[in-house]
């Protein structure tokens, strides 16, 4: 019930600050903390014996990439990193900021995700999102339970877009993959481009906009 700014950062924690603050004696305004929350799990952080783990390597700890997404009150954050890492483990986290911070703030928590630097689209209860070693999921925002997921085989830097009952999703081998949209999984179509698609499809005004590496396509019906 509170205006909040949601802002997920570089030490994969998530932030949620008021957005009324005081300037300090340098004249920036500092944003009062309401919540954080650490969403990249403790065992990417540090081994069993407790020493860390190395950052970028497979194991290791990430960062909030992508943008946090808000849905019935709840916050959804995943992390990842700098694609030129490579794949490795991922998580994401739904957070409810009415319990305050840390852990008894994560409603539930995926870690069957591959580090990602897409942001999660949700419709209908459902949560879609991508992890850049090329998989879509869909769960429930509500539980976290998995319904489905879906391997285009090839790296993903974009996020999914959901419109008129389809997911949208490109990747890096040039291919529009398109799914039907809710909790058992259907296959519509694969559309290739000849150059890879690395942003993510946007509808306007009832057109289709793909940007691939090279060019602008805009998909409108007759």
């Amino acid at each position: 019930g509170k205006k909040t700014v949601v802002f997920g950062a570089w030490d994969g924690w998530c932030y949620g600050f008021a957005p009324e603050g005081k300037e300090d004696a340098d004249g920036f305004k500092i944003l009062p903390e309401r919540w954080k929350v650490d969403v990249c799990p403790k065992e990417y952080r540090f081994d069993e014996n407790g020493d860390k783990i190395k950052y970028a390597t497979y194991p290791g700890p990430s960062e909030i990439i992508s943008s946090p997404v808000i849905y019935n009150d709840k916050v959804y954050a995943v992390i990842g990193q700098d694609p030129e890492h490579g794949e490795g483990v991922g998580a994401l986290t739904c957070i409810d900021p009415s319990k305050g911070s840390g852990e008894k703030a994560i409603a539930w928590q995926f870690k069957d995700i591959g580090r990602s630097i897409s942001s999660p689209s949700i419709v209908d209860g459902l949560v879609y999102i991508a992890d850049y070693s090329g998989r879509i999921y869909c769960l429930d925002a509500e539980t976290g339970e998995l319904y489905w997921e879906h391997d285009t085989l090839s790296h993903i830097w974009g996020s999914t877009l959901v419109a008129d009952g389809k997911v949208y999703l490109g990747n890096e081998d040039g291919e529009l993959v398109i799914l039907k949209t809710g909790k058992k999984k259907e296959e519509i179509a694969t559309v290739e481009f000849p150059n890879p698609i690395l942003s993510t499809p946007v509808v306007a005004n009832g057109v289709l906009y793909i940007m691939t590496q090279s060019h602008l396509y805009a998909y409108q019906q007759p």
